[in-house]
């Protein structure tokens, strides 16, 4: 605003000038010379914003441009890294929230009944949303019998099928599913029970 205004001031001195100027000069050729020259020099004043314009610096601007760019897209990158890492931690916390809450809801009822506990619970969850679980992929649960804890353990997968006839040693297996599931409310295709013998080590 301030060089618009010296601009206008400029204009309207040279024209007051030019206006003594010309009534001074006598009328010859002389005269026709000076307002060539009074010609040219009002339109170089006139012209001074574009040569202002003109005289930026076009590769400092575009190198500013550039690393502005450049810093933005690193900022925005920290950014979604960190929330990124900040939704893994907030995952994690709930699957294990979620797999003591299951095992504290069923620990009682396991032992009495089934004389069993859980040594470990892990949920694979196949789809989240908003940072919380939407899809349960399966549900892994590995038990042994109250009286093995104290030693060291096995552990033996026990696949689990509804549409095939239940053999006697997986009797209680498939009880011990029926028996989660409708506790957890959870289908028993989801849930994969591992049992833990003593004698090796769980890995």
């Amino acid at each position: 605003m301030s060089f618009f205004t010296n601009w206008l001031e400029s204009i309207i001195a040279f024209l007051l000038l030019a206006a003594v100027v010309d009534l001074l000069l006598p009328s010859n050729r002389f005269q026709q010379y000076a307002k060539v020259v009074i010609g040219l020099l009002l339109l170089f004043i006139m012209l001074q914003p574009l040569w202002k314009i003109l005289s930026v610096d076009i590769e400092e601007k575009l190198a500013e441009w550039a690393d502005s760019t450049i810093t933005d897209q690193q900022a925005a990158t920290a950014a979604i890294s960190k929330q990124s890492s900040l939704e893994s931690s907030k995952e994690l916390f709930i699957l294990k929230e979620s797999e003591q809450q299951l095992q504290a809801l069923v620990e009682n009822d396991l032992k009495q009944t089934f004389h069993k506990e859980i040594v470990d619970i892990n949920i694979q969850v196949e789809k989240w949303e908003n940072s919380l679980p939407k899809n349960i992929e399966r549900i892994d649960v590995y038990m042994a019998p109250i009286s093995d804890r104290a030693g060291k353990a096995y552990v033996k997968e026990i696949s689990i099928d509804a549409s095939k006839q239940a053999e006697p040693g997986q009797k209680e297996e498939r009880e011990l599913a029926s028996f989660l599931s409708k506790k957890w409310n959870i289908p028993t295709e989801q849930l994969n029970i591992h049992m833990v013998e003593e004698g090796d080590s769980l890995g």
